[in-house]
């Protein structure tokens, strides 16, 4: 049967396939640690599980509006102004399919065939799918070490023609850990809108910050607007642990919201409803209590690695601040280093392929969403397979 070319467009996400790899020595009994899949290793909060479970009992699954639960819609809004103090009406914020549906009806609302859209390097590799299956063209810019592997405004002006008509940003950002800082951002959305363009800003590792306050591109633009085109994407998978139940929000101006409609009403129909009902529990003060507990966890796992990858042969170009990921340079061809890592010491992470088009080969990222003891023990894994004294 003849495919189509959008299928052969769209490329294999490698992590996955490792993975595979890493389940496979598993089942044959191989203690394998995995530094792999972005993921917490915590369970989601009890008050949204019970909250989850009480959705289903009381037989709250049918069909939500398309655009979602208005009571979810109404608790993100409070919680912008809550934790932010930026006044996001509730209508402009729409329940997704997790952060996957929002970035895809981003794309498609607003990105015409053949347009570039920036895209940051390295980053998310299923941006690229988003822009291409909405017809764009994805457009890389290369981040650098110096500036903890994200964009200046300068960077993105040089590469900007009069075929881009935006820009796609991940602040924090998956690999690296890092993110933009105020100044950098604001001066990234003011230069977009100068030029006519669109800014979407991928937040979902927002609240998992370390060394300073989450902060959205929201408290520089207010709600967005025709005047200030961005829309932000966030996730109920990573700070809340509700990876499965794929469940996620956008912030769009008013324009775009009958697209948005007509997208998720042909696309998904509605959202997770039981999930819908169970987020309410996350904005209560008991879940984020937990989850502030379980941030300062994380913040523990990235300082013992930070300080110990080195001293296990692991050369590190920039000090993640946030999410939970370390991109680390290579000790040789990062496809065949993870190759032979997962084979020889067991331990699974991520050649740099997936992430990024121009040093793919010399990178790789490890995640630290594991527990301290496997940390420990794959820190000391690596170390003896890197001096060549594995037993």
């Amino acid at each position: 049967m003849k495919q189509s070319s959008l299928s052969n467009l769209v490329q294999p996400f490698h992590v996955m396939e490792l993975v595979k790899a890493a389940d496979a020595l598993q089942a044959q009994g191989k203690p394998v640690i995995h530094l792999s899949i972005g993921e917490p290793d915590f369970p989601m909060p009890e008050p949204v599980e019970q909250a989850l479970i009480q959705a289903v009992s009381a037989h709250k699954t049918r069909y939500t509006a398309a655009l979602g639960l208005p009571e979810l819609r109404e608790a993100i809004s409070r919680h912008y102004e809550q934790q932010f103090k930026v006044r996001v009406p509730a209508h402009q914020i729409v329940i997704t399919s997790g952060a996957s549906a929002a970035l895809m009806f981003a794309c498609l609302a607003l990105i015409n065939r053949t347009d570039k859209v920036l895209l940051t390097d390295p980053g998310y590799p299923c941006n690229k799918t988003f822009v291409q299956m909405a017809g764009g063209v994805p457009d890389f810019v290369q981040t650098h070490e110096a500036q903890n592997f994200q964009p200046s405004w300068a960077d993105l002006r040089e590469q900007w023609t009069r075929h881009t008509a935006g820009v796609l940003l991940a602040s924090p950002n998956n690999p690296t850990g890092t993110q933009l800082n105020a100044q950098s951002m604001k001066d990234i959305v003011h230069g977009v809108n100068t030029l006519g363009g669109f800014v979407i800003v991928d937040e979902i590792y927002q609240s998992l910050c370390y060394d300073q306050p989450a902060q959205s591109v929201l408290q520089v633009t207010g709600a967005p607007s025709d005047r200030m085109p961005v829309v932000v994407i966030n996730s109920f998978s990573k700070y809340f642990g509700m990876t499965g139940l794929r469940l996620g929000w956008m912030v769009v101006p008013d324009t775009l919201l009958p697209a948005i409609e007509r997208f998720a009403q042909n696309l998904s129909i509605c959202p997770n409803t039981p999930a819908q009902w169970a987020a309410l529990a996350c904005f209560t003060p008991e879940t984020l209590a937990i989850c502030e507990e379980r941030r300062q966890i994380f913040k523990a796992r990235r300082d013992f690695m930070v300080t110990s990858l080195p001293k296990a042969g692991i050369e590190l170009h920039s000090t993640p601040d946030s999410a939970f990921y370390i991109y680390a340079k290579s000790p040789y061809d990062s496809e065949r280093y993870c190759k032979d890592l997962l084979e020889q010491a067991l331990v699974c992470a991520v050649p740099g392929k997936d992430f990024s088009e121009f040093r793919g080969s010399e990178m790789m990222r490890l995640s630290y969403a594991n527990s301290m003891d496997n940390l420990k023990t794959a820190v000391e894994r690596i170390r003896l397979f890197n001096k060549g004294q594995l037993p």
